[in-house]
């Protein structure tokens, strides 16, 4: 009886050959504000997209979960704390692939924080997937942002409309006079139309944590 042939995905070894082909990323860039270097993702993806091209693998990302939370900086700015949940297949020309899962976190004034996210997510999947070298032994973010605190109820009123949002407004001022379980209860059987409000739950969380409730 004829032997079959053995058959092996081409993932596995076409991962070994770019580990064993990767060089050294230096830490070449600057962080302006504490004046540290680090390896950006740039840098990263410089050095090995070739290599994953010439061993027939690319990348696919698929967001597994994300969060986005208003922090207030001590100046009184405005930032995004975006945390992703990435999921990276990197797939072969035979269609065999490995997975990995990174959590990537950013902050940001606009609308880059989940690109910044899944960027920094993806940079850490190569770097430690691959083992990449460097001449450095710690690998801070690239950016040091203001120290940040969440906003209080009272500066989330600020930024209301108080007539387009004259009920959440009434239930946000109500929140911040309870003072115990039964009173924020009445808040939330009071409100049911504002129940699927992110703002409204958000206060209603918070308050019940400040309380200890």
């Amino acid at each position: 009886m004829d032997e079959q042939p053995i058959t092996t995905n081409k993932i596995y070894g076409a991962i070994a050959a770019i580990m064993r082909e990767t060089k050294a990323i230096t830490k070449s860039s600057r962080n302006q504000q504490q004046g540290f270097m680090f390896r950006g993702i740039d840098a990263v993806m410089n050095e090995l997209h070739d290599l994953f091209a010439n061993n027939g693998v690319f990348i696919l990302p698929e967001v597994l979960d994300y969060t986005v939370t208003e922090k207030v900086t001590v100046k009184g700015g405005l930032l995004y704390y975006t945390r992703a949940k990435i999921k990276f297949h990197f797939v072969a020309d035979d269609a065999s692939e490995v997975c990995t899962i990174n959590v990537g976190e950013a902050m940001d004034s606009g609308d880059k924080g989940m690109n910044k996210a899944m960027s920094i997510a993806l940079k850490y999947a190569l770097m430690q997937m691959l083992l990449i070298p460097t001449e450095e032994q710690k690998d801070p973010d690239e950016a040091t942002l203001p120290e940040t605190r969440p906003r209080t109820i009272s500066e989330i009123i600020q930024t209301l409309d108080p007539v387009k949002d004259a009920q959440l407004v009434a239930a946000l001022n109500t929140i911040t006079g309870v003072t115990d379980k039964e009173s924020i209860m009445a808040v939330w059987n009071n409100n049911s139309a504002l129940h699927q409000n992110p703002t409204f739950t958000q206060c209603m969380s918070a308050r019940r944590k400040e309380l200890g409730i």
